[in-house]
């Protein structure tokens, strides 16, 4: 637990502190505003605006380019800083939560939401912040625009989350989040491990560096001043990197596993899969998720192992589990009454569009169509290794735009198209309406069609503009004008 060096200041200059964000323009009279430095703007350019609009202390990481009619902070690490007055003021409301975070490439979401059905089937009320969005009490506060919030974000609605009564707040914990130490003072309870793989190498540069980050959860966690009695760490035997997790912590908190093909505390046995459900044993218990393909019985093993880690007994986590009707976004099934499968999946790397194959080959009786892309200004590394797996395992692809962003769209498919070299059994289509549209109009009866990338995401970033942009609801669109 920290003191704020911020709110101090702001003590010893006598003001009465009526807020806090890095928004200039959410500034109002007795706020304080943290100029920060962000990729695409710069907080500190606003400062005159954010003292004009009544401003009571100005923070920043860089010394003032000219004066200043408010009190000026400057700090050595602003994102330090930010957590730590934000903790304060909002009252430590963490402390009084039980907190359930969840880090690793893939798998956050849907373990979210498996350990939230567990948690609301065990009569708790819960909070959430997740890729979809921030939801209490199963109503929605609002979209998601990170992953993880911004501290000033994060603790205010977490004082909001426990003003409405929630017990417990299960956490997407990101590797951004832990790095840019926006989950600073919050002391968890349970931390889950889902895998490692290649992403976000954009912004760690390495992958020992973004495994780094990932270690950050665990050692909170181990920290003697967590003053949480029952701390457990959720770790995927199956996964090398969570080996490294096991042998690290080993010793210094309760540790839980869970696997498939590892001897694990919670292992998976008896897997059946099928096209609109999964089904498995763990301790010769049966369970049942509305969820498809191996992976999901990874996540269901760790809300499993989080929850029994913590006391939730075995029939509350089973009537948990088969309760939740599915993950937006996440092999999600468009069903118009067409003779073709149409799911919706947010595979964004070259592992997860390897699983979103995996998930339906067994059932396979025609063809895969694949429609994909890579968005702008992230990892390029990964965009020849998607192109040359979705030629692989797809009988045809529609490679389209997906998020550009400020880059230039053929740049992304050039990069992409380095790894179909040989390949022909694909169609560039930029528009991402046209791409789908032509894959669900060349669908035969029983093929396979994925459309992958977005997921739950509802725009489309082209350049700076964020549009409106939903695949799930092109889909329905073009189905109901063909088959209803």
């Amino acid at each position: 637990m920290y003191q704020s060096a911020v709110l101090a200041f702001a003590a010893q200059h006598k003001i009465s502190v009526t807020g806090l964000t890095f928004r200039s323009q959410d500034v109002q009279v007795g706020n304080i505003f943290f100029a920060l430095k962000g990729a695409n703007a710069d907080g500190n350019l606003f400062i005159p605006q954010a003292v004009k609009q009544g401003a009571g202390i100005i923070v920043s990481h860089q010394p003032l380019s000219q004066p200043c009619d408010v009190p000026f902070f400057l700090s050595n690490n602003i994102d330090q800083d930010m957590a730590d007055a934000a903790y304060e003021f909002y009252n430590r409301p963490s402390d009084k939560l039980r907190m359930w975070g969840i880090t690793g490439t893939k798998g956050k979401t849907s373990i979210a939401y498996l350990l939230e059905s567990v948690l609301q089937a065990s009569g708790r009320t819960v909070g959430v912040f997740g890729t979809v969005n921030y939801r209490a009490g199963g109503h929605m506060i609002c979209q998601a625009p990170n992953t993880t919030p911004a501290a000033l974000t994060l603790f205010k609605l977490l004082a909001q989350m426990k003003e409405v009564r929630c017990s417990d707040v299960v956490m997407e914990v990101s590797s951004h989040a832990l790095e840019l130490q926006r989950v600073r003072n919050i002391w968890y309870d349970t931390a889950v491990f889902t895998n490692l793989q290649r992403d976000h190498l954009d912004f760690h540069q390495t992958f020992e560096n973004y495994f780094a980050a990932k270690i950050k959860l665990f050692e909170n966690l181990a920290d003697p001043a967590n003053p949480k009695q029952n701390r457990v760490a959720v770790i995927n035997a199956d996964d090398p990197y969570g080996q490294r997790l096991i042998e690290k912590f080993q010793g210094r908190v309760k540790i839980v596993t869970f696997g498939i093909n590892s001897l694990a505390d919670f292992q998976a046995k008896h897997i059946e899969e099928f096209l609109t459900h999964t089904s498995f044993e763990v301790s010769g218990i049966p369970l049942k998720i509305n969820l498809l393909g191996k992976h999901n019985v990874y996540n269901a093993l760790a809300a499993c192992a989080a929850a029994r880690g913590q006391g939730i007994s075995w029939d509350v986590i089973a009537q948990g589990l088969s309760a939740l009707p599915g993950v937006p976004g996440r092999m999600e099934r468009v069903d118009e009454s067409q003779d073709f499968f149409t799911y919706v999946d947010f595979a964004y790397t070259n592992e997860s569009l390897e699983r979103a194959f995996d998930t339906v080959r067994p059932f396979k009786k025609a063809r895969i169509l694949l429609v994909f892309g890579c968005g702008g200004q992230r990892d390029r590394t990964k965009r020849p290794l998607m192109g040359r797996t979705a030629c692989e395992q797809a009988d045809h692809v529609f490679l389209t735009n997906d998020n550009p962003r400020c880059e230039d769209p053929n740049q992304i498919f050039q990069d992409i198209l380095a790894g179909m070299q040989g390949y022909h059994n694909y169609t560039v289509i930029p528009d991402r309406k046209e791409a789908i549209g032509r894959a669900l109009a060349e669908a035969k009866k029983d093929d396979i069609v994925i459309i992958a990338g977005k997921g739950h995401e509802d725009y489309q970033i082209v350049g700076t503009e964020k549009r409106h942009f939903s695949d799930q609801e092109t889909v329905r669109e073009f189905l109901r004008s063909k088959y209803v």
